[in-house]
């Protein structure tokens, strides 16, 4: 059987499968495989996506986390003094 075999995709999504999972558009999906970002299996007239195309394309879709570097804040330092009181 095909899905048997060693390169075989595995499962195979929709493009509005797909568009549903990352909360985007049907159209949105397509460019992407015009583009060529995003993998895709032109099955008749439909596309189908392999999950494991899906989950790779989400992968490098995320930003490395950056270490921070010792001794350095996030964000302010602490809260500002207030202002003082102008007499009136």
């Amino acid at each position: 059987m095909f899905l048997d075999h060693p390169h075989a995709p595995g499962r195979l999504l929709e493009v509005a499968h797909v568009a549903h999972r990352l909360s985007v558009s049907v159209e949105f999906v397509r460019r992407l495989i015009r583009t060529k970002q995003l993998r895709a299996i032109r099955m008749g007239r439909r596309w189908r996506v392999a999950e494991a195309d899906l989950m790779a394309w989400i992968d490098a879709q995320r930003v490395p986390q950056v270490e921070p570097i010792p001794g350095q804040h996030r964000g302010r330092d602490g809260p500002r003094p207030l202002p003082e009181a102008r007499n009136a």
